[in-house]
Parts: structure tokens; sequence; C-alpha cells
């Protein structure tokens, strides 16, 4: 009988047990329990249990690789235990072959839903949105009151019930060091992301991709696997071209609108009006004119308040 370390890693510290193999004398194998009862790990790597495995890729979502070794290390009293390379490489194969799923998953369901993997509908399939609810306009009548609003639209104010809230945007993170350690290469100045938050009444999710179309095409798997695709899809986003124009490539066929995000609204016309007006005096006060009929989706409004600017209040330039 043959006998062999087997480690595995758990929350509680690292357990050390054994596995045994039993040949015949003409050497065929009778029985072996690191088959039968053990996951088959490398030669050197040490078996990881779910409980640890999920310990680290919690930590991996708010803190560095050494401050997520040095906490599991101390919860599980191992004055050796686990080492930052090796928590990385796991981090990081455990999260492209959770990439992987979901990437399957998504092209899986726009096929089943008559979409190609382009994100293209396919002519023999029809697709009609559902009608929008909108928010009743009473509930905002007070508010549209107090900033002498002469009119609000329905249109303007969608039901939750019958909305899908989604925030676009790219994210980019610099390198913090030239070289990785034990030989494995440089790494990129930059890394590159693009992410949406989708939200309903029913819950929240969030999606990751390397590119701006990438993302898009889990969003809209997503949408079609969560049957709400048919909704009033309402994104939120800045003024970047390059998402403007894949979701209008891309959500063609569906109910959708783009709202330009509130920090970006505010301070594309902070800075248009200070080209405008003559100081930032002057600037201010028209902004808080200004910024309330946006707020509530009052762009007439808003284009009248333009359009009638003082004259003297306008810069020379």
């Amino acid at each position: 009988m043959e006998t062999k370390t087997y480690i595995i890693e758990s929350e509680l510290g690292e357990i050390t047990t054994y596995t045994h193999k039993l040949t015949g004398r003409s050497g065929e194998q009778n029985y072996d329990s690191g088959t039968l009862f053990f996951e088959k790990t490398a030669s050197r790597e040490k078996f990881k249990s779910n409980r640890m495995m999920e310990l680290m890729l919690d930590y991996s979502t708010d803190m560095s690789d050494r401050a997520a070794v040095r906490r599991l290390n101390r919860i599980r009293h191992e004055t050796k235990g686990i080492i930052a390379t090796t928590y990385r490489n796991t981090v990081k194969r455990e999260g492209q072959k959770i990439a992987e799923h979901i990437e399957n998953k998504c092209e899986e369901t726009l096929e089943a839903n008559g979409f190609s993997v382009a994100c293209e509908l396919k002519e023999r399939v029809e697709f009609t949105p559902e009608v929008s609810e909108y928010f009743p306009i009473e509930a905002i009548g007070a508010a549209m009151c107090e900033r002498n609003m002469a009119k609000a639209y329905r249109r303007d104010y969608e039901s939750p019930e019958s909305t899908v809230n989604i925030s676009v945007d790219d994210v980019g993170v610099d390198r913090q060091t030239t070289q990785r350690p034990r030989g494995e290469g440089e790494q990129p100045k930059r890394v590159n992301n693009s992410i949406i938050h989708v939200e309903n009444n029913d819950g929240k999710y969030t999606l990751n991709s390397s590119s701006v179309f990438g993302v898009l095409k889990l969003l809209l798997g997503f949408l079609l696997c969560n049957n709400i695709l048919k909704k009033q899809l309402v994104f939120f986003t800045d003024g970047a071209r390059e998402i403007h124009n894949e979701i209008s490539r891309l959500f063609v066929f569906a109910n959708y609108k783009i709202i330009l995000d509130w920090y970006h609204l505010q301070k594309k016309c902070r800075e248009l009006l200070s080209m405008a007006l003559k100081g930032s005096k002057i600037r201010n006060e028209f902004l808080e004119e200004l910024l309330p009929c946006l707020w509530f989706g009052n762009v007439d409004g808003a284009i009248k308040l333009l359009q009638n600017i003082n004259p003297s209040k306008k810069s020379p330039n």
C-alpha cells in the first residue's frame, strides 16, 4: 500500500491528511482514495476548501493581495500559510473561470433568443418592447410649482416597476509595479475595464468586461436571461461617444433612452457657462436657475432660460 500526503487549505487552517493507493502484485491498481475521495491537484498545489475559496474571493474585492494574505493567515493562525503569489494566481484563475462561464451563458442566451454572437437581432425574430408606464404626474406637481415650471411631461418620469436603470462607465487603473514577482513578466501600464451597474425593483447586478462592446453584450444577455429586455431601459452615462454609439447600435430595437449622469451634466454646464458669461459670480447665479430645470427634466424650460440670458451678462468672447 502506498501512502501520500494530501494538504487541505481550510478557513480553520491547514489540515494534513493522507491518501492510500493499493496495487496488486502484477501492478494493477485496486484502490486509490486519492481519486475516489479527494480532488486532483498539481504536484505542489494544496487543495482549498469551499469556505477558504469564498474568503479569498471576498477579500480580493476590497484589499490588496498582501493585505488579504496577512488577514487570512492571521485568522487561520498560520505562521507561514498562503503566500501573496499563490493567492493572486488562485483568485485570477477563479475569476477567469467565472468570466468564461458568464460569457458562455451570455452567448447561449443570445442564440436561444434569436440574436447572433455579434448581438444583432436576426430578421426572422420580431421584437416588440412593452408599453412603458410612467410615474404619475401629480406626484411631481408640487416640486414643479416651487420652481415655476409650467410643463411636466409624463414621458420624462418612468415608473420604477416598468424601468431598468443602467449605469455605464469606463474605469482605468494605473500599474502598481513594473515587474511581477517570480519572473512572471511585465504587467500592462494601465488596465482598462468597462463597468455596468443594472438595477430595477427586483435587485441589482454588476457586469464587467475589457471593452464597451463586451460589457454591453453581457448586458444584453443578462436582460434576456431575466426577461426584462422589453422594459424601458434608461442608460446613465457620461458624454463618451464610444459608449453612446455602442448603446445606440446594440439596442436600436429596444425601448431605451440615454441620460447624461448628473455629475457630468453639472460639470459640462459649468464649463460652457464659464466661457459664455462674465465671471464665476454671474455663472453661479445662473446655474441656480438652470440646474433645477435639468434635474426635473424640464428641457424646454432650460432652453428658454439660455435663450433669455441678459446680453449684458454675456462674455464678449
